[in-house]
């Protein structure tokens, strides 16, 4: 078997599987309860707790506990702008965000909230002047990814949030750091922020668990209620294995940032170079983008039909996104990036992890070759 869709999720790392299972076999206390047990569990969650904000430069207390990053995205949406309806009702976000962005903010203007969509150029990065134009005073909060999900462009997140806190000192500023963690050099010291929002299966770690970082004092209405667990801000008991097992797999996801900038690099690149002799147009902008991933078309050639026919010789890449890829087969992406609708409909992404090599890549080609003799491309 070939593994090549990383971005949708990640193999769970061995030794973070192993600490998942003993905390689910022998450390299964509940961290809230008050006897010893409970305390010495709630002790093991605080460390991981303590160790995901070293990693990420940021207060222990800034950081929180989500099912996934959806959930994390939908509370700082959602409760940002409850949170502060009296300071004003604009929302600022960019045209290729993910879906749990998309159809949130969706969903906030069918609730009266103004939505301004930031355009892309063909590279899928935001121009930082309409970003300037766009913030106004009513603005109370922009939302950009730092890495895109689909074709891996890198956004200039740094100079974006220079400008919306010279713009407007009262706007807030979330990212979107899914795809960026493990894959490039990722902190919240460099890439400052108001809130950012991670998954752990996205770096080898569970599924199931969420990071939402929230700067200190900063106005957010609680998500879910119930119990006083994370600091009354996000209620139900904590799912301590997958939070162990994410604090080990974000320490192991910064040691393989090195593989991923160069091995990592090389063989996608190597991808790209071989894809184009066979006729494939590359969609990601290779000096710009995570170096794990590569988004690519042959023209006139869909994209799932690729993707299908691989995947009967157990390799596994994927079209869009994987929230997306069931409901609709073309890349909303590319279409924002100017393509046409037959080229969205085309696209094929691959994307590694450090687990991956050159072999793979090789059979990778040598397989797909074959795939499109077979259908007389």
């Amino acid at each position: 078997m070939i593994y090549f869709d990383n971005n949708a999720t990640t193999k769970v790392d061995d030794e973070v599987a192993d600490i998942i299972l003993k905390y689910m076999k022998e450390l299964y206390a509940n961290p809230n309860s008050i006897h010893q047990f409970g305390v010495d569990i709630e002790n093991d969650m605080e460390e991981a707790r303590e160790q995901i904000s070293e990693l990420l430069k940021v207060l222990l207390t800034e950081i929180f506990f989500t099912s996934c990053a959806t959930e994390s995205i939908n509370w700082v949406l959602k409760g940002v702008a409850k949170a502060n309806k009296n300071r004003g009702n604009h929302i600022i976000t960019s045209s290729i965000e993910h879906s749990a962005v998309i159809n949130t903010v969706e969903q906030l203007e069918r609730e009266g909230f103004e939505i301004t969509y930031l355009n892309v150029d063909k590279n899928g990065v935001i121009n930082l002047d309409e970003l300037s134009k766009s913030i106004r005073d009513d603005t109370i909060l922009v939302s950009l990814m730092a890495a895109n999900n689909e074709v891996g462009t890198i956004q200039p997140v740094e100079e974006a949030y220079k400008i919306i806190k010279q713009k407007n000192s009262e706007t807030y500023f979330h990212i979107d750091g899914v795809q960026a963690i493990g894959k490039i050099p990722f902190d919240l010291e460099k890439c400052q922020c108001d809130f950012a929002s991670f998954s752990a299966h996205k770096f080898h770690g569970p599924k199931g668990v969420g990071i939402l970082y929230k700067h200190r004092g900063r106005r957010i209405f609680p998500f879910i209620t119930g119990g006083s667990q994370e600091n009354g801000m996000r209620a139900g008991t904590q799912n301590v294995p997958g939070i162990v097992g994410t604090s080990l797999a974000l320490k192991k996801a910064f040691q393989h940032v090195e593989i991923m900038e160069n091995k990592i690099r090389k063989i996608r690149d190597d991808l790209a170079q071989e894809l184009s002799k066979l006729g494939a147009k590359i969609v990601t902008p290779l000096d710009n983008s995570v170096p794990n991933t590569l988004a690519f078309f042959f023209p006139k050639l869909r994209g799932d039909i690729i993707v299908n026919a691989l995947s009967e010789d157990e390799i596994y890449v994927s079209t869009t996104s994987a929230c997306s890829s069931k409901i609709k087969s073309f890349s909303r992406v590319m279409e924002s990036m100017g393509y046409s609708d037959e080229a969205s409909r085309g696209m094929v992404r691959i994307s590694l992890s450090h687990l991956n090599n050159s072999d793979e890549a090789e059979l990778f080609v040598n397989k797909l070759k074959y795939v499109l003799k077979f259908l007389n491309y």
